[in-house]
């Protein structure tokens, strides 16, 4: 939650949202480094990407996450950052989004 609510527009967390299905293959990219080094969002890391495929490979191989943090307070999940951002909750790009806990 380093950015304030509404920064970015509703249907960018729409066309996120497949992110945050089960067996994901791609991740939640990164607002603070831009399209010149993008990387995964922090965030997502540590708060929804349990049931993403190519995070959890990617933790498999070279991403050591007791090297991720971030200092600013997380949604529980992909679904309530996209609610807290304009997406209605009954949205269909939310049906599947799963939370790690799920």
């Amino acid at each position: 939650m380093d950015l304030p609510t509404g920064v970015f527009p509703a249907q960018a967390f729409r066309i996120s949202a497949p992110t945050a299905y089960d067996a994901a293959t791609e991740m939640f990219a990164c607002h603070m480094t831009g399209s010149r080094k993008p990387t995964t969002c922090a965030g997502f890391l540590l708060a929804n990407s349990a049931n993403n495929i190519a995070a959890r490979i990617a933790q498999m191989f070279h991403l050591d996450m007791r090297l991720v943090s971030s200092p600013y307070p997380l949604y529980p999940s992909y679904r309530a950052m996209a609610i807290a951002n304009g997406v209605a909750a009954d949205d269909p790009a939310l049906a599947l989004c799963r939370a790690d806990d799920e």
